[in-house]
C-alpha cells in the first residue's frame, strides 16, 4: 500500500510514481512539490485545501477526486479520468487539463488562471460562479457545460458550440468567441463586452439588452434575431449580416456597419451618432425617429429606407444609391451630399490600383 512516506521519498529522489493503486490515502491540506504520477489508480482522491506545484499527473484514474479548496499552480492532467471530480474554490494556475475526461465535474466558484483544457470531455461541467482568467477552453466536449454567474476575463474559446451551455448571469470581458454557435440562445442581458465574436451566428437569438460594447462582430450573422435595446456602442460589425432583425432602441454611438448587409431591420429610435454605414446594402431598414447625427452613408446602397423623424443633421451621404426613401420629418442640417470633386479623385485612385 502506498502511503504519504512513499510519496516523500519519490519526491526526494526526484522519481515518478508509477503503476500504483493509492487507497485511503488523505490528502486534506497536503503540500505537494515536483512529482510525477504516472499510470496511477486514485479514484475518489482526497486532496481538499492541498498545495500542489510542478505536480504532473499522466494517465491516471482521479475519477471522484476532492479538489475543493485546493491551490494548484504549473500542474498538469494528461490523458486523466477526472469524471465527477471536485474542483470548488480552487485555485489554478498556469495549469493544464488534456486529452482526458472531467465530465460532470464541479468548479463552482473555482479561480482559474493562466490555464488551458484542452481535448477533454467536459460534458455538464459546472462552472457556476467560477472566476477565469487568460485560460483557454479549446477542443473541448462543452455539451451540457453551466457558465452561469461566471466571469470570464480573456478566456479564448475558438469555434465554440454554446447551444447547450447555461449561460445566465455570465460576465464575459474581452474573450475570444470566434466563429461561436449562439443560434436560439437567450442572452438577454448578457456581458459580451469587448468579446471578439467573429463569424459568430446569431440565428434566432435573443440579445434583449446585452451589452456588446467595444465587440468584434466582423461578419457576424444576426438572422430572426431580437436586439431590441442592445447596447453596441464602438461595436465592430464590418460586413456583418442582419435578416429580420428587431434593434429598436439598439445603442450603437460610435459603432461600424461598414459593407453590411440589411434586410428588414427595424432600428427605431436607435442612438446611432457618428456610426459608420460606408458600402452599407441596405434593402427595408427602417430608422424611424433614429438619432444619426454625424452618422457617414458614403457609396452606401438601399431600398426602402426609412428616416421618418430621424436626426440625419451633419451627416455624409457622398456617392449613396438610395431608392424609395422616407425622410418626412427628419432633420438634416448640415449634411453632406455627393463630392464630385472626390469622385473624380476616388476615380483616379482606383484608376492607380488597377495598374
Amino acid at each position: 500500500m502506498t502511503t504519504w512516506s512513499d510519496i516523500e521519498q519519490a519526491q526526494r529522489l526526484g522519481r515518478p510514481i508509477t503503476d500504483v493503486t493509492i487507497v485511503g490515502l488523505d490528502g486534506t491540506g497536503r503540500h505537494i512539490d515536483t512529482l510525477v504520477a504516472s499510470n496511477v489508480s486514485w479514484e475518489g482522491a482526497v486532496l481538499t485545501h492541498s498545495h500542489l506545484k510542478h505536480v504532473s499527473f499522466v494517465d491516471c484514474d482521479l475519477r471522484g477526486a476532492d479538489f475543493r479548496g485546493a491551490v494548484m499552480s504549473c500542474c498538469s492532467f494528461t490523458h486523466c479520468q477526472l469524471d465527477g471530480s471536485l474542483w470548488d474554490g480552487a485555485s489554478l494556475e498556469q495549469t493544464a487539463i488534456t486529452q482526458g475526461s472531467a465530465a460532470g465535474s464541479q468548479w463552482r466558484g473555482a479561480s482559474i488562471a493562466l490555464s488551458t483544457l484542452t481535448q477533454a470531455s467536459l460534458v455538464r461541467a459546472d462552472f457556476s460562479t467560477a472566476s477565469l482568467h487568460r485560460s483557454v477552453i479549446a477542443q473541448c466536449d462543452i455539451t451540457g457545460l453551466s457558465f452561469a454567474g461566471a466571469s470570464l476575463d480573456l478566456v479564448v474559446m475558438p469555434d465554440a458550440d454554446f447551444r447547450t451551455l447555461t449561460l445566465a448571469g455570465m460576465k464575459a470581458f474581452a474573450c475570444v468567441f470566434r466563429a461561436a454557435n449562439f443560434s436560439a440562445m437567450d442572452l438577454s442581458g448578457l456581458s459580451l463586452q469587448r468579446c471578439l465574436m467573429e463569424s459568430a451566428d446569431f440565428t434566432g437569438t435573443c440579445l434583449r439588452g446585452a451589452d456588446l460594447r467595444e465587440a468584434n462582430a466582423h461578419q457576424a450573422v444576426f438572422m430572426s434575431c431580437d436586439m431590441r435595446d442592445v447596447q453596441a456602442s464602438n461595436t465592430l460589425f464590418l460586413e456583418s449580416k442582419w435578416t429580420d432583425v428587431d434593434a429598436s432602441s439598439l445603442i450603437c454611438e460610435g459603432a461600424l456597419f461598414q459593407s453590411a448587409v440589411m434586410v428588414r431591420v427595424r432600428m427605431h429610435a436607435a442612438r446611432a451618432t457618428g456610426t459608420v454605414w460606408d458600402h452599407a446594402m441596405l434593402d427595408d431598414v427602417d430608422l424611424t425617429g433614429a438619432d444619426l447625427r454625424y452618422a457617414r452613408f458614403d457609396h452606401a446602397s438601399a431600398q426602402g429606407l426609412g428616416f421618418r423623424d430621424a436626426n440625419l443633421s451633419h451627416g455624409s451621404h457622398h456617392n449613396t444609391h438610395f431608392i424609395t426613401v422616407d425622410l418626412h420629418g427628419s432633420r438634416q442640417t448640415g449634411v453632406r451630399g455627393t463630392s464630385p470633386a472626390r469622385l473624380v479623385a476616388e476615380s483616379r485612385s482606383l484608376s492607380l490600383e488597377s495598374h
